[in-house]
């Protein structure tokens, strides 16, 4: 039985005083790791800033435009046309995410790809 005992304390790690023996394990994640925004759109201006920091410090944003809708109807088509602009001058993307009664999107800079599946 002793034998038995001694082959499985072996097997599993253990030391004579019924320690287990601590390894540093390093995890490397394939991917770096990087923000995303979540932002409540109210106005055009607050849509423009939202557009320059993509431009400026590559982070992807989720946008809540449902108050900039329903608020300022008339700056909300400017805005289409402002975020139309943005992707084919910078290669952006932009992708609706939810429609129901809220208007949500997520725009990423061109470093940052969407996949649609």
């Amino acid at each position: 039985m002793k034998d038995i005992m001694d082959y499985l304390k072996k097997n599993l790690g253990l030391d004579e005083g019924g320690q287990r023996e601590e390894q540093e394990t390093i995890i490397v994640p394939e991917h770096s790791f990087y923000e995303i925004i979540l932002m409540k759109i109210n106005n055009l201006d607050d849509f423009v800033d939202a557009l320059r920091q993509i431009e400026e410090e590559k982070t992807p944003i989720i946008m809540d435009l449902s108050n900039f809708e329903k608020n300022v109807p008339e700056d909300f088509s400017v805005a289409g046309e402002k975020l139309k602009a943005f992707r084919d001058n910078t290669g952006g993307e932009a992708i609706l995410l939810c429609k129901n009664g809220k208007n949500v999107i997520i725009v990423t800079p061109p470093e940052r790809k969407l996949i649609r599946k």
